[in-house]
């Protein structure tokens, strides 16, 4: 049977935690730089269909609404737009089709290209 003082108990201790964190570490790592990669193909992809990112700001001044107004819209699934971090974009494209597909009339809609 092994059996270790109390300095050896404790440097297995310290060393256990040390892998815990370490891979801790790595899935964090992973996840962001599979976030931040997700989020520059999505712009480049905006930027070739010269549909610019919006935010929920950015909508609520087109539409001249309150931000609660657009999260009420998101919240109901009215637009969708993509989460990164701890905002949400939406492309002109996706708000456009949203709004005609839940019968805004063609005079919101042509507030996109203001």
């Amino acid at each position: 049977m092994l059996s270790f003082n109390n300095q050896q108990a404790q440097n297995i201790k310290e060393l256990r935690a040390d892998v815990k964190f370490r891979y801790l570490e790595e899935i964090i790592k992973d996840y962001i730089k599979e976030a931040l990669t997700e989020f520059i193909k999505e712009q480049k992809e905006a930027e070739e269909n010269k549909s610019p990112l919006l935010t929920i700001e950015d909508i609520a001044r087109k539409f001249q609404v309150t931000k609660a107004t657009v999260h009420n819209w998101k919240n109901k699934g009215s637009i969708v737009g993509k989460k990164f971090g701890k905002n949400r974009y939406f492309t002109e494209e996706e708000v456009r089709k949203s709004m005609a597909k839940f019968g805004f009339s063609k005079q919101w809609e042509n507030r996109m290209d203001e």
